[in-house]
């Protein structure tokens, strides 16, 4: 019969791996990560210019390791254009310069949205509460 020691010290030495890597994973965002939103004004090589929502120009520095989604979806630099509206998360560099990490973009994807047949996006009306008097049921909420 085998017993469950192995499995309790592996358990063990997961939690304390997990202790260990939480405050590093917290860090790794740490005090210089920023966030920055706005619309953006151009795409040049290695540098956005954005325009941020109390209207001031920031460049953000960009590079190979950028990533970019657009509407949660992973997508390249080139699918980013002039006029879209972007939120950056990226690390604020010793020399004072924005370095993007992630650019997101595009329209969020829809939770529990309903598809019309025609497969835009619409709201669907709530339901109308039981008249009174009426015997109480429940539709498998």
């Amino acid at each position: 019969m085998r017993t469950h020691l192995p499995r309790t010290r592996l358990t063990g030495l997961v939690v304390l791996a997990l202790a260990l890597l939480m405050p590093a994973l917290a860090l790794a965002h740490g005090k210089d990560g920023v966030h920055v939103m706005g619309t953006v004004k151009e795409v040049k090589q290695d540098t956005l210019v954005l325009e941020t929502t109390d209207k001031k120009q920031v460049d953000v520095m960009t590079d190979p390791s950028t990533r970019y989604e657009k509407s949660g979806a992973a997508v390249t630099a080139s699918d980013l254009k002039a006029g879209e509206r972007v939120v950056v998360h990226g690390m604020k560099m010793s020399n004072g310069q924005l370095h993007a990490q992630l650019v997101k973009f595009g329209k969020p994807p829809a939770q529990g949205a309903a598809k019309s047949q025609g497969g835009t996006d619409k709201a669907q009306p709530a339901p109308a509460p039981p008249a009174q008097g009426k015997g109480h049921e429940h539709s498998g909420h």
